[in-house]
């Protein structure tokens, strides 16, 4: 029998399954080819059954406040790597995120935290990540722009499984990656794709039962 905890966790992953649209097969290709160079690094593979909060990362947030990975802990989180200063895949990114969050089930919703942490953190400073939250409306205290330390950032993407490498015209090529944290901080499912497939996330869910 699965317990309370572990039955909440499994029902916000299937919650956000539900919300991740079947890819249209007569989609119009992405506009250029850096975002097919984004999907093209989408193969990366989560670290399975470890918890991030295992990791002993420091963030500072778009407010400025520092805290702890493990100041999640005991929510449903739903996660991406994003930064700044990108105008491709990032906005996009974000909008999905916000989607997501807006269309849970309202008591699912407030015991859910959202963690968008940069891959740039040497430009991404809180005031940057405050104009960013803003620019998209991000009022909501439940949500977190963070930066971190280079050293935490490549942990943390390799934990979830996002790939990225900094361009020579100062971008950086990423996997759009939306992941879906338990209570303990262990991912329960993930998306790579802007509108996955939903049999993908739910096969991800099968798999971290």
């Amino acid at each position: 029998m699965i317990g309370t905890r572990a039955s909440r966790s499994l029902s916000f992953a299937v919650a956000l399954c539900a919300l991740i649209a079947p890819a249209r097969s007569d989609a119009a290709p992405p506009a250029s080819a850096h975002c097919a160079h984004h999907r093209a690094l989408a193969a990366a593979a989560p670290l399975p059954g470890q918890s991030l909060y295992n990791l002993h990362a420091t963030l500072a947030d778009q407010h400025g406040d520092e805290l702890g990975l493990d100041a999640f802990r005991g929510h449903p989180v739903i996660v991406a790597m994003f930064y700044a200063s990108c105008t491709t895949v990032c906005p996009l990114l974000i909008e999905q995120v916000k989607s997501i969050d807006a269309a849970l089930p309202p008591e699912l919703r407030a015991e859910t935290r959202v963690l968008m942490v940069s891959l740039d953190p040497e430009r991404d400073r809180p005031e940057r990540l405050a104009e960013l939250a803003a620019s998209h409306g991000v009022r909501d205290p439940r949500w977190h722009l963070a930066r971190s330390s280079q050293s935490s950032v490549r942990e943390i993407a390799a934990l979830l499984g996002v790939r990225y490498r900094q361009m020579s015209d100062g971008s950086i090529s990423h996997s759009p990656l939306i992941a879906v944290l338990d209570r303990d901080g262990v991912l329960v499912a993930r998306s790579e794709r802007m509108g996955e497939n939903s049999e993908l996330a739910r096969a991800l869910v099968a798999r971290s039962r």
